[in-house]
């Protein structure tokens, strides 16, 4: 699986070092969809102080939830495997959390005038549905689509950092930033993925 612009050895290199703590957590009786349920419930909670103008509280939870969220698969490894609704439930919350990310967001752009995140944030919002809804339909078809520059972990990895250097050293023109920068590059994904997909139908084709 491509990570797009997080460097693989990062991505890895955090999953192998959440793998005790989910043990800890399976040992704990906690499920895997438990911690899902945890994390989408975080990730909308942050998105909702995200739009009232809660840079550091936003911070807090969606940093959270993001570990939630990338805890969850590993917890389902440590407890002898995944299911198949535990699948579904993953797929699902993370698209209520990709929408819960950016329409805080423009709802914030909204109430504090800021034209241009409004726009990205649309922008953001609508590229990063298309983004999984091309994976998943082209593995609906029998064909892979894990490529671009902007997977799912790449545009939150993006957006936290935006929104970091915003709470923590009121860059709020970073946050702005970072928003754009992945509504370009979940846009410029979206294309790569619409090619490759194409290109490997057009080849099972013949």
């Amino acid at each position: 699986m491509s990570h797009g612009v997080v460097p693989k050895q990062v991505a890895e290199g955090t999953r192998l070092g959440l793998a005790p703590v989910a043990r800890r957590i399976v040992a704990l009786g906690v499920s895997a969809n438990a911690v899902t349920l945890l994390g989408g419930a975080l990730t909308c909670i942050g998105a909702a102080l995200l739009a009232m103008n809660m840079p550091l509280a936003a911070l807090v939870a969606l940093a959270v939830g993001t570990l939630a969220d990338t805890l969850d698969g590993q917890v389902a490894k440590a407890s002898g495997g995944g299911t198949a609704f535990g699948a579904f439930l993953d797929s699902t919350i993370d698209r209520l959390s990709d929408a819960a990310l950016f329409i805080g967001t423009v709802l914030l752009a909204a109430t504090t005038g800021q034209a241009a995140l409004l726009w990205w944030g649309l922008v953001a919002l609508t590229s990063s549905f298309l983004v999984s809804y091309v994976r998943a339909k082209g593995e609906s078809m029998g064909v892979g689509a894990s490529v671009g520059p902007a997977p799912r972990e790449a545009r939150i990895v993006i957006f936290l950092l935006g929104l970091a250097a915003w709470a923590l050293f009121d860059l709020q023109l970073a946050f702005t930033a970072a928003v754009l920068i992945v509504a370009l590059l979940s846009s410029v994904t979206l294309l790569v993925r619409v090619v490759h997909v194409g290109r490997q139908l057009s080849t099972k084709g013949r």
